[in-house]
């Protein structure tokens, strides 16, 4: 029987996902090592050790017994984001971490996935999704992790919750006039943010890019400016790794975790950061694909969250090193330096193909609401 299993789940493995994940957390450990030092880039790999490790551990077990434990480790992470305003380690005015010596533990990163799978939970078993009452309680959902992660402050990655709301909710079948009055919300709650949540530099960062004529802070532009430059040394053939000026002469801010995407830009040149552009399409093709394929309510929900994650992450990030978006400190999926933002993409990616080798209807286990 054991070995029928195995069978069957190595069957289902789907090799496009884990391929293009593998080569893009390839093409991160090669620019990680050419924007910080071969010492960060060999950090990197313990952190990849650490995240297949767990991997391969969440494979072993069905997606749904993981989704059963989702509103649990809901409370655990709301709990982790808390205590880390007051226990976590202070980096550039940020206190986003826990010190764990091999790894800093960053909660945010961990929340996204477990709002999926509390919201896959919610929304499955609800009689009536289109009530407004089920939309507003799954919008609270997303709105006290993002509160949390804004006091850290973290705006880019409170803000990736959003994306992730919107399209579990939209696949239950919300309608789309109870859409519409999150708009009138969401404008009033516009000066909370901008008063009260954001710091000082993050709106000098948004002033900048609308207005950079308005902004009186050199600073708040520097990053967008630097970007931009070495994108465009770059070139169609790019500068050769370990010799892009921007990268190399330390002007370029951040160049191993946020801008990441503008060093490979810079060395690689257009055409092959262009294959980089392509490798993240063939990872979120392959895994709608594997969500259009699942005979399973859930696993279907859960890869809908999980896409959301990924595809809001990679165009935030590109569009922030592009320079067609504001400043806002997230990390390229697979590729930027960072033990909690890889070990978590490594998890998402374990969840993903544990919906892939288990396709199957499951009647008979909904014995959990």
């Amino acid at each position: 029987m054991m070995i029928k299993v195995n069978k069957h789940l190595v069957g289902g493995f789907d090799w496009m996902v884990f391929g293009s994940a593998c080569g893009l957390m390839a093409i991160g450990f090669f620019f990680i090592w050419s924007a910080a030092s071969q010492a960060c880039a060999f950090r990197q790999l313990v952190f990849m050790g650490i995240g297949f490790g767990l991997f391969f551990g969440l494979l072993v077990l069905d997606y749904m017994q993981i989704v059963r434990q989702a509103y649990i480790l809901y409370i655990v992470f709301i709990v982790a984001l808390i205590a880390v305003l007051f226990l976590g380690g202070t980096i550039r005015g940020t206190r986003r971490w826990f010190d764990l010596g091999v790894v800093n533990f960053q909660p945010s990163e961990f929340i996204k996935i477990v709002l999926v799978l509390a919201l896959a939970k919610y929304l499955m078993y609800k009689d009536n999704y289109k009530r407004f009452s089920i939309l507003m309680i799954s919008l609270a959902f997303a709105i006290l992790p993002m509160a949390l992660i804004f006091m850290q402050p973290d705006l880019g990655t409170g803000l990736i919750l959003l994306p992730i709301f919107f399209a579990m909710v939209f696949v239950t079948g919300a309608r789309i006039k109870h859409f519409l009055l999150l708009i009138p919300m969401g404008f009033v709650t516009l000066p909370l943010l901008w008063f009260f949540l954001l710091r000082d530099y993050q709106r000098a960062r948004v002033i900048g890019f609308l207005w950079p004529s308005e902004t009186q802070d050199w600073g708040a532009a520097y990053h967008r400016l630097q970007s931009l430059i070495a994108i465009g040394s770059g070139c169609v053939l790019g500068q050769g790794w370990k010799q892009g000026v921007q990268t190399q002469l330390n002007r370029l801010p951040e160049p191993h975790t946020d801008f990441v995407f503008a060093v490979i830009a810079e060395e690689w040149g257009f055409l092959r950061t262009f294959g980089v552009i392509l490798l993240f399409l063939a990872f979120i093709l392959g895994t709608l694909g594997i969500a259009y394929r699942t005979r399973d309510p859930v696993g279907r929900l859960v890869l809908i969250g999980l896409v959301a994650m990924f595809t809001s992450q990679i165009f935030v990030n590109m569009a922030m090193v592009l320079g067609v978006a504001p400043i806002t400190g997230i990390n390229l999926p697979f590729v930027s330096y960072g033990g909690s933002s890889l070990i978590s993409s490594l998890l998402a990616l374990s969840l993903i193909i544990n919906v892939g080798i288990r396709d199957k209807i499951i009647l008979t286990r909904r014995g959990f609401r």
